[in-house]
């Protein structure tokens, strides 16, 4: 019988001493966002305003903030960016702030393992500081800290609580990333895939089109029953003024999208022919 009465104490013990998860007050948020071929992630906390001041009153002017609460928030950049025109290098940032009525100052820095604002702060562990204005917003209850206005190259990395915002501009490297991997690419040995996905990133982004009518061209002799291959050859050859091969590939593009019963091409590929006859 002991050692059931020793398991049972042990079980008794361990029960007082077990927590009980409970909601929080300021709770954990976390952020992936992909721009172009680089992807963010913040990890933060979320407190609300719950009827207080927050800016010069709960939260201090001209002091360090965690910029959230709880642990120090955690930006994290997977290639090399460009913030508010100054440079940035991949990797895991906390990112403070200095909120002032005016102005912020953000910080990214690089030791991470603070449980709120370091105890010594540290000028030389400051990989990047910026200055941003202040914006007026309507009410934010929740802090919170998002990805705008997002282009393949570009987006704005907002903070916003209470009445008050500040943004700070973004450049991600996607063209060099494109050009580097386009530059490893064979053309003899491509996929329809590959050849396909140059093509339409040289239309979008205004670059060769001469290219990229020989990517699409030999996409779709790999690939001849892909209605979208077909409407992006009739865009590159309309973009380079080449009106009938236009018309030509719309309009095989509308034969093989009526096939597959894809309402959607059908209905482009429909419209865009009107407007090209009627030329």
């Amino acid at each position: 019988m002991k050692p059931i009465f020793f398991l049972s104490i042990l079980f008794f013990t361990l029960s007082i001493h077990a927590q009980i998860p409970r909601p929080q007050l300021s709770p954990k948020a976390k952020l992936v966002q992909t721009v172009g071929l680089s992807e963010v992630t913040i990890d933060y906390a979320r407190p609300s305003v719950r009827e207080r001041t927050i800016f010069g009153d709960l939260v201090p002017y001209n002091v360090l903030w965690r910029t959230g609460a709880n642990r120090n928030t955690l930006i994290t950049f997977s290639h090399d960016v460009v913030i508010s025109g100054q440079p940035l290098s991949k990797g895991t940032y906390a990112l403070y702030t200095t909120p002032n009525k005016d102005a912020w100052r953000v910080y990214f820095y690089n030791k991470t393992d603070n449980w709120g604002t370091p105890a010594q702060w540290e000028e030389e562990q400051i990989s990047l500081a910026i200055r941003a204005d202040v914006q007026d917003v309507s009410h934010t209850e929740s802090f919170r800290i998002s990805i705008e206005n997002i282009t393949f190259e570009t987006a704005d990395l907002q903070l916003a609580w209470e009445k008050t915002a500040i943004q700070l501009p973004i450049v991600f490297p996607t063209s060099k990333i494109m050009e580097s991997n386009l530059s490893k690419m064979n053309v003899d040995t491509a996929s329809a895939n590959d050849l396909y996905t140059a093509a339409v990133y040289y239309l979008n982004n205004d670059k060769d089109l001469q290219k990229a009518k020989v990517w699409i061209t030999k996409a779709v002799a790999l690939k001849d029953d892909a209605f979208w291959f077909y409407r992006q050859k009739s865009l590159i050859h309309e973009a380079l003024g080449e009106l009938k091969m236009a018309i030509d590939a719309a309009q095989r593009s509308l034969e093989l999208a009526e096939s597959a019963g894809n309402q959607q091409y059908v209905n482009l590929n429909k419209k865009q022919l009107r407007e090209w006859t009627e030329r």
